[in-house]
């Protein structure tokens, strides 16, 4: 995957959105915490296309976020899953 396409541009490409489908993630705010809850980790769930702007959708335990790419560099902290 490559990450480092994420700085540039404003909207996630088609290509990108996708290579991000199945990824875990968590919120910024609890990228630091070494005994993460089962409660923080989500995983990207899906891609949508709204207004001519690729989405994706992210998926916690107890809610449904969809983010556009800017909103996902601002809150969002992919994790290396070894």
């Amino acid at each position: 995957m490559n990450i480092e396409t994420f700085g540039f541009g404003e909207q996630f490409t088609p290509q990108e959105a996708f290579e991000l489908l199945n990824s875990h993630v968590v919120r910024k705010e609890h990228q630091n915490k070494k005994n993460l809850s089962i409660e923080q980790i989500g995983f990207v769930a899906g891609v949508i296309t709204l207004n001519d702007e690729v989405e994706i959708m992210i998926k916690f335990s107890t809610e449904l976020i969809q983010l556009t790419k800017s909103r996902f560099i601002e809150q969002i902290t992919l994790l290396e899953m070894a």
